[in-house]
């Protein structure tokens, strides 16, 4: 039963925009709520001062003039009294009415009237002047005023909402691209990058980039994965086949000497095995990162002067002048048992491919940056074609095809260096290699 790839659906964006504009709908239609009652008060308190101005300019022409005088002024402004939307009523102390402008008045107080008009009166010798102000020019300029608003708001509102979508829509491509990789991945593979459309300066770029980069490593790992177990399976298959053609000649010979040997022919294969394993399972292990409880202070040149004295034996037989120069007080931080390992495969790769005469040099000493090791022989070099693999899980050059060894010596030097945040690089040419190791001295004490 196969699994087909699902296609993504995209609803975020149109959430995001019906959630922008339920929020925009809300705090416009706040900020015009808001306005019109600030408006609604500032409008009531200026007819409030009008009534006022116009009752208190009335109030001391009745003063200074007397009653009749304040009738004749009031018929004078009857024009202007209605033009102006004012309702005005006169009274003489008797209740008599002297004067009436605009619709008829209550006998109320000071306020807000019944029809939302503002009123305001006085007293004086029996008199009552009483003045109000009608509510219809307040309430036509707030109309004009929600008007203004709502021919503003509206394509504002929908201007913004165009500009958010496009926006979200922009934002959220380098996501959908991501999305879309991920769900391709069974159908493209793990090599297609996904394409960087927002800037590396920001939070979707670093998180493409990011994405792009552990997408290529897992690639890498994936591939060197697959070659390792197909070099493994080929690695494995010479052995077993071994072991599988000593078993069947001794089950047809009836001697029990074939059978002897056959068992030690059997025996030899395992270990063979056993070291092919045992070394792949050592790289794993260095790969996943050094064991903390293993990290200890250790002194680099001591440690090189015991792989050293390892292969003095072996350099001896061969009839190779073995060198050392190794500086004191070369101190870090690290996994000594793995450092061992990592410096011990690469001495035995120099004597191994060094012809005898020939000169095998260790070097150790401290920089101002970095601690560095260099092993270096006069061996056949390395070709050029095959540089480039050496720290490849059982890649093995064709000069050294026939040599003992499963490939596996240099990657399990990669993989405990990188532990250890040290980088080692390599020179060879016809007459000899050098690799060179490089501490950094943050990792130093």
């Amino acid at each position: 039963m196969s699994c087909a790839p699902i296609e993504p659906r995209f609803a975020t964006g149109r959430i995001l925009t019906l959630w922008y504009l339920l929020l925009m709908t809300l705090v416009t239609g706040g900020l015009l709520l808001a306005g019109d009652h600030l408006l609604g008060k500032r409008l009531l308190e200026k007819d409030r001062q009008l009534v006022a101005t116009l009752l208190d300019n009335y109030q001391r022409v009745g003063l200074d003039a007397g009653p009749d005088k304040l009738v004749h002024v009031l018929q004078r402004d009857r024009d202007f009294l209605e033009l102006s939307h004012y309702r005005v009523r006169y009274r003489a102390p008797d209740g008599h009415l002297l004067f009436s402008a605009g619709p008829a008045l209550p006998s109320a107080g000071d306020g807000r009237l019944a029809d939302d008009s503002w009123s305001q009166g006085y007293r004086w010798q029996g008199y009552r002047l009483q003045v109000a102000l009608a509510a219809q020019p307040r309430h036509q300029d707030l109309a004009r005023y929600r008007q203004t608003m709502l021919q503003l708001m509206l394509p504002m509102l929908l201007c913004s909402l165009l500009l958010v979508a496009w926006l979200t829509r922009r934002t959220l491509r380098p996501i959908r691209a991501l999305i879309q990789r991920v769900a391709g991945l069974q159908r493209d593979g793990l090599e297609q990058q996904v394409p960087a459309t927002a800037s590396p300066r920001t939070e979707l770029g670093q998180l493409t980039l990011l994405f792009n980069q552990q997408m290529a490593r897992i690639h890498r790992l994936v591939s060197g994965l697959r070659h390792a177990l197909d070099s493994a399976a080929h690695d494995l298959r010479t052995p077993l086949t071994r072991q599988r053609l000593s078993l069947e000649q001794a089950l047809a010979s009836p001697d029990p000497a074939r059978w002897h040997e056959s068992l030690l022919d059997c025996a030899e294969e395992n270990q063979r095995m056993e070291a092919l394993l045992g070394y792949l399972l050592a790289i794993t292990a260095a790969e996943q990162g050094l064991d903390p409880a293993r990290r200890q202070r250790c002194e680099l040149g001591a440690l090189l002067r015991e792989v050293s004295e390892l292969y003095e034996l072996a350099a001896e037989d061969k009839g190779l002048h073995l060198d050392t120069e190794l500086a004191p007080a070369l101190w870090l931080q690290g996994d000594a048992q793995a450092l061992r390992q990592a410096f011990a495969n690469l001495l035995d790769n120099a004597v191994k491919y060094t012809p005898p005469g020939g000169r095998v040099r260790i070097r150790a000493a401290r920089f101002d940056t970095q601690i560095t090791v260099v092993v270096e022989d006069s061996g056949m070099g390395i070709d050029p074609v095959d540089l480039p693999h050496i720290f490849e899980r059982l890649y093995r050059a064709d000069r050294g095809r026939h040599s003992p060894g499963h490939g596996l010596g240099l990657a399990l030097v990669k993989a405990i260096l990188d532990g250890h945040q040290a980088r080692i690089e390599v020179e060879s040419g016809t007459q000899g290699s050098r690799f060179r190791c490089l501490f950094p001295l943050n990792n130093s004490s």
